[in-house]
């Protein structure tokens, strides 16, 4: 069953993330495509926006954030956030194909819808 697929490469991707909690129950029961979606969006932006935090964090209180291990730390950061989105597009292009909702729309389109 795709459903149960899709929730596993969400675990996979978002680790950070205590799947047990009982918020989760529903998807692991009843999952569906544009749910799973949903979740994987939702996600992204929980831990994307933490990251964006601590990068905003670490950018103000560096003495010099344009040079040196300051610099290379807050790249690595940005690296980082990056590649958080690219999993989310990657996981979003390979399953929407799925979705009788969401299969011919475009990211935009769907960023709008689901929210």
């Amino acid at each position: 069953m795709i459903e149960n697929e899709m929730f596993e490469e969400i675990m996979k991707l978002f680790p950070d993330f205590n799947y047990q909690n009982e918020f989760y129950d529903e998807y692991r029961s009843y999952p569906t495509v544009d749910g799973l979606l949903h979740l994987a969006y939702s996600q992204l932006c929980e831990s994307a926006g933490m990251m964006i935090m601590d990068y905003g964090a670490g950018y103000r209180s560096a003495i010099n954030p344009e040079i040196g291990d300051e610099f290379r730390n807050l790249e690595k950061q940005e690296d980082e956030i990056f590649g958080e989105f690219i999993k989310f597009f990657d996981f979003y292009y390979k399953y929407r194909s799925y979705s009788e909702r969401f299969k011919n729309s475009n990211f935009e389109e769907y960023s709008g819808q689901s929210l």
